[in-house]
């Protein structure tokens, strides 16, 4: 039982993380941050890299999986000598585990969103394709 509730504590806290990382990251002192020490390219493609990730169908699919895994779990409850209830306890945290996953799409454009805002604050088009000037970093300049 008290597995049960470290489990349940620790699905909570995953779901709660991608929860707060739509709602807080970056801030703008941390995207302004990354874009001093790797430069404007860096920013932009950390952006680019999370819209993709951002229309990818893969948390879907492992919702799926989990839930047909849950569904069979449940489906053997006399096997586990275990009461139905009993089971549908063990399986909560899996219940947060797979919305943690079907939010992470959404939280994503959210944080690409935000990131878009930002370089628009600074003065770049954030839908101009940045290779018409420097990154802002000195790795060109060491590489001449």
């Amino acid at each position: 039982m008290v597995t049960g509730a470290i489990a349940i504590i620790l699905g909570a806290l995953t779901l709660a993380t991608v929860e707060g990382m739509g709602k807080f990251y970056p801030a703008r002192r941390t995207w302004l941050r990354i874009r001093s020490r790797h430069g404007r390219r860096a920013a932009r493609a950390m952006r680019v890299r999370i819209e993709a990730v951002a229309d990818r169908r893969t948390p879907r699919s492992l919702v799926v999986v989990l839930v047909v895994l849950v569904v069979g779990w449940v489906a053997s409850a006399s096997l586990l000598d275990k009461r139905w209830w009993e089971v549908v306890l063990d399986v909560l945290p899996y219940v947060f585990v797979g919305i943690a996953f079907l939010r992470i799409p959404a939280v994503l454009r959210k944080v690409a969103d935000r990131m878009r805002g930002y370089e628009r604050d600074v003065g770049e088009d954030p839908d101009k394709d940045i290779d018409d000037g420097d990154d802002g970093g000195v790795a060109a300049e060491i590489a001449l």
